[in-house]
Parts: structure tokens; sequence; C-alpha cells
């Protein structure tokens, strides 16, 4: 019994580290969805630049820095559950911290 418990636990701790890295990896695709929610509610507000400033990636998160016509917006994104599901962004004035 002992055996099959420390195999799970190897199993579940190697999925865990996996998905920690792959969620610390930048993407094109989450970097897409951020700069479409840079300017949303923004009245007259235009991302400028293809790329954003700053990006700042960890474990659980991907936050993004882009220069917008009405100042620079940070765009954070998550996933539905904390190492998996689907990716969602929200922005809010501001700057990231070098």
């Amino acid at each position: 019994m002992k055996r099959i418990l420390g195999y799970l636990l190897l199993i579940v701790s190697g999925f865990i580290a996996f998905q920690s890295y792959q969620n610390a990896q930048p993407s094109p695709e989450v970097e897409s969805m951020a700069r479409n929610q840079a300017c949303v509610g923004a009245e007259g507000c235009e991302v400028k630049g293809e790329r954003p400033n700053v990006i700042q990636t960890n474990i659980v998160a991907r936050r993004y820095q882009w220069a917008t016509s009405n100042g620079p917006v940070v765009v954070s994104c998550e996933r539905q559950y904390l190492w998996f599901g689907d990716w969602s962004c929200s922005g809010s004035p501001g700057q990231l911290a070098y």
C-alpha cells in the first residue's frame, strides 16, 4: 500500500511541476488575449505597439504592461483553475514594477 501511495504522490508531483512550468512560459495566444483586454471599457483607447512593454510570468499568472493612448495598462491573465482550465484576462491602469 505504501508503494502505491508513493507512486501516486510522485505522479501528482510531476503533474504539478509540469503544469507550473507550462504556466510560467509566455505564449502568443495569451499575449493576444491580453492585448485585446488592454483597452476594454475605455473610450478612444488604442494599444500602441504589437508587443507589451513588460512581461512577468509565474506559476499561476501572467502579467503584461501595455502602452495605450490613455497611459500604461496592466493586464493580468490567470487560468480558470490553478494549473489547468481556460485563460482569462482583466486589465487596470498602472505599471508593473521592474
